[in-house]
């Protein structure tokens, strides 16, 4: 039985998508324009994306003036003079393998030119993140009124609480990326410009009560020859019907 007949889209193509969006930081083309309707486009295929409700509480900030991305490149070098300590030590030792070698050095090379990248976007979320322990403690003050035997006792709800709200922006941002990836440009997340929201917030006009959620930097690439990344199977690490140590 060929499991592919008379399939909606070429697979091969869409694998081919999927599996060559890279996370592209030392590959951005930082001296070629990016034209303003390109980044429209690639947002108007991002919010088709799956919304908790159908709020559709995303909100998007684009940034391309230069001294404006200077600022947000200070407030990202700071953060990144921390968390570079933290990213390259594990427990205390220096980490030598050559994959987190390549992923530091590849942050590094990101954080020296995010000043230049063409354009910054910086998905929104109408509101904050959910207080997930206030909402385990409503909870409880709830249920304590209700027989021990309520199955409710058993549950809790602010984790549910913060998986809606992030859950309803990142399959938007992916697929921002993949329509990026398929025009030619690319991208990654960043999030250490959230280590400063408060003046990036006022730098941009965005309200206090909406959240950024990351920052992902848009150039076109040098070369389209991106390949699947190296990876454990799958299969090594998915569990059918119960979880096995």
């Amino acid at each position: 039985m060929d499991l592919l007949a008379g399939l909606p889209f070429d697979v091969t193509e869409t694998d081919r998508l999927l599996t060559t969006t890279r996370s592209v930081r030392r590959r951005l083309d930082l001296d070629r324009p990016v034209p303003r309707e390109v980044v429209e486009e690639a947002l108007e295929i991002a919010i088709q994306a799956p919304s908790a409700n159908n709020h559709q509480n995303w909100r998007w900030m684009v940034v391309t003036d230069d001294g404006v991305k200077a600022r947000i490149a200070e407030l990202t070098s700071l953060s990144w003079q921390f968390h570079r300590m933290d990213m390259w030590t594990n427990a205390g030792r220096r980490r030598t393998d050559r994959q987190a070698r390549k992923n530091y050095e590849s942050a590094q090379a990101l954080a020296e030119a995010i000043a230049r990248v063409p354009v910054l976007v910086i998905p929104c979320v109408l509101g904050r993140p959910p207080d997930i322990s206030a909402i385990d403690e409503a909870w409880r003050r709830r249920m304590a009124t209700k027989e021990d035997d309520d199955p409710g006792h058993r549950s809790t709800h602010g984790s549910m609480r913060a998986s809606i709200f992030y859950g309803s922006i990142f399959p938007a941002i992916w697929s921002f990326q993949l329509a990026l990836r398929s025009r030619g440009l690319g991208s990654t997340i960043t999030c250490l410009h959230v280590a400063h929201e408060g003046p990036v917030g006022e730098l941009l006009g965005i309200p206090s009560g909406v959240t950024q959620v990351c920052m992902i930097p848009v150039a076109y690439t040098v070369g389209t020859d991106f390949r699947p990344a190296d990876r454990v199977s799958a299969k090594e690490r998915t569990f059918w019907e119960r979880w096995e140590s």
